[in-house]
């Protein structure tokens, strides 16, 4: 065996492991935070400490959104060649700047078409249907609106992110100015390129953190369905473990804690 191939061979018995893993712990981090710090601002009367906390709640919302960036490229790498143990979260996202999600989500053309642009050539719909029962007409649907429901964060992860960033590197947010309390906003400064100073109201209120919990459990489900397709394309030896010990039994356990909270969205409860 060549030196390369005994490589290769290593980093598949790697990377199964890591994904099994990385579903297990790692992907429910943002979605543990989120959901305790809803239950803490409901608890919460003081309307400042009430926005502190759900402003830390929006944070997990953006981590969310940018590590299920980061696994959509990774998907693609991996079509490449590149295991990925290999790109999540190791390689040197410093250089990378905000992660956005791929532009196959704003051309959306077809299911198969998004499969393929991941490396899920295996993947159709007679082949999902020994487990699911779907169709053609379903299968070409879904996608869809996975793609529509994608494009649609991506736009706002775009439209919120110097906030985020403001968020991860110093938090230079005030709660209020004098005559201008806002019981559910903060305020976030910025210089224009004329030199002035502007103000940027921004929402930090129960309700947001609200839906920002709904959206944090989506991505959550949704990257544990595609690592499903993950397995089923590359592991397929591994893929029926996986979708009862990983996707099924945390999903579930995803859906009934957003009920828990008193929570309703379409496509989760």
């Amino acid at each position: 065996m060549t030196q390369q191939a005994d490589t290769r061979e290593h980093d598949d018995l790697i990377e199964w492991q890591f994904v099994s893993n990385y579903a297990e712990f790692a992907l429910a981090m943002n979605f543990n935070a989120i959901t305790s710090l809803l239950e803490k601002a409901r608890t919460v009367s003081d309307a400042t400490k009430r926005k502190s906390v759900c402003l830390s709640g929006l944070q997990m919302l953006y981590s969310s959104y940018e590590d299920f960036a980061i696994l959509l490229h990774a998907f693609k790498n991996r079509r490449d060649g590149k295991h990925l143990h290999l790109t999540i979260g190791v390689e040197d996202q410093s250089k990378m700047g905000s992660t956005n999600a791929p532009r196959i989500f704003k051309h959306f053309e077809s299911a198969r078409q998004l499969l393929d642009n991941f490396g899920f050539t295996s993947i159709t719909y007679e082949r999902l249907g020994l487990y699911l029962d779907i169709n053609e007409v379903w299968f070409e649907s879904h996608y869809r609106d996975i793609a529509t429901s994608v494009k649609g964060l991506d736009e706002y992860a775009q439209e919120i992110n110097i906030y985020k960033n403001k968020l991860k590197h110093g938090k230079p947010v005030i709660e209020s100015l004098k005559g201008e309390g806002r019981p559910n906003d903060v305020l976030f400064l910025r210089w224009n390129k004329a030199n002035e100073l502007e103000k940027h109201w921004v929402k930090a209120s129960l309700e947001q953190l609200e839906n920002a919990t709904k959206v944090v459990a989506k991505l959550y489900i949704r990257s544990l369905d595609l690592l499903w397709l993950f397995m089923l394309q590359y592991y397929p030896q591994h893929a029926d473990k996986f979708r009862v010990e990983q996707m099924m039994k945390h999903s579930k356990e995803c859906v009934e804690q957003v009920v828990d909270l008193g929570l309703s969205s379409r496509g989760l409860t």
